[in-house]
């Protein structure tokens, strides 16, 4: 009987038990929307960092005279697509170099910007890429200039 009563005392109690969990339940609830913020923060910056690459992509490819075209980027809601031709309507869909999208990050501006051939230049055109409280302008001038 003496065994049965000292097995018995070793255990955790209910209050013992609740009282972690509710430690527990408060330290990720404190925790949650940093790390949120902090995703939202991330997300932002890749999405920006994209669309920034795709420009410069399109920029270069059009400079070096790639296959003597003229290249561009064209965007949707769901999509980043570098394609080779003078229009996204008129490109060669073969050659697309497709970019999910983030959808919680909004762009707005020009759906299609188009680099001549051999000199890079375009129509100047400006970009905002916006997340909450977060916005961010990417400019593309008309001699071809990505700032950001």
């Amino acid at each position: 009987m003496a065994l049965l009563n000292q097995s018995a005392a070793n255990g955790f109690t209910i209050i013992e038990i609740l009282v972690a969990l509710a430690l527990l339940a408060a330290i990720f609830g404190l925790g949650f929307p940093v790390t949120w913020s902090f995703y939202g923060t991330y997300q932002f910056d890749s999405e920006s960092k994209i669309l920034v690459s795709a420009l410069e992509q399109s920029r270069n490819a059009a400079m070096i005279n790639r296959n003597q075209s003229a290249h561009g980027v064209f965007f949707n809601d769901d999509q980043i697509v570098v394609f080779q031709g003078s229009s996204y309507a008129s490109r060669n869909a073969s050659l697309d170099k497709i970019f999910p999208r983030n959808t919680l990050i909004s762009i707005s501006g020009p759906s299609e910007i188009v680099f001549s051939a051999l000199s890079g230049q375009v129509s100047s055109s400006t970009y905002t890429v916006s997340y909450q409280h977060r916005s961010a302008n990417i400019q593309a001038n008309s001699y071809g200039g990505i700032i950001f």
